[in-house]
């Protein structure tokens, strides 16, 4: 298991609200480099900084000491800031798979090309490796997800 880690939770949290190292330095009056060093740390800082960072994140200082924090932001979204879940529908997969495909096709031949390669045992073998390569990204960017909403909430 595990250890809690102080700074990479900052570093989560700061990230989850989209607020870069320099936005919190300038918030804490501190240099951006102070404020790194406090996000590389692992251990929990005084309780004076735990409270200046909960203020200048807005949340409360008892999730900068736990990760509980995520578990409430990824089941019922974090006070105001709600996400939303974005898929991907079956023609936008066959679209991406497609560029995909034209992409490795076109980076064989442009490889192919530039070593000039004549041999077109060796340019086939360049296109499989790339094609492969094509289709590993594809099968493990692409995926199916089901979406299940306790509410009436549509999805648009």
């Amino acid at each position: 298991m595990k250890n809690f880690n102080f700074g990479e939770n900052l570093r989560m949290l700061r990230i989850y609200k989209n607020v870069c190292q320099e936005g919190m330095a300038a918030g804490l009056n501190i240099s951006q480099a102070s404020y790194s060093r406090i996000e590389t740390c692992p251990d929990v800082p005084q309780v004076q900084v735990i409270n200046k960072l909960a203020d200048t994140l807005g949340v409360a200082p008892k999730d900068l000491v736990s990760a509980n924090w995520y578990a409430k932001a990824v089941n019922s979204g974090y006070g105001k800031n709600k996400r939303s879940v974005f898929l991907i529908s079956k023609n936008g997969q066959k679209a991406y798979g497609f560029l995909l495909a034209v992409a490795a096709w076109d980076s064989t031949l442009g490889t192919a090309d530039g070593a000039k390669i004549e041999s077109m045992d060796f340019r086939l073998f360049l296109g499989s490796i790339f094609f492969l390569v094509a289709f590993f990204i594809y099968y493990f960017t692409v995926k199916q997800t089901d979406v299940n909403l306790e509410d009436d909430t549509p999805l648009l």
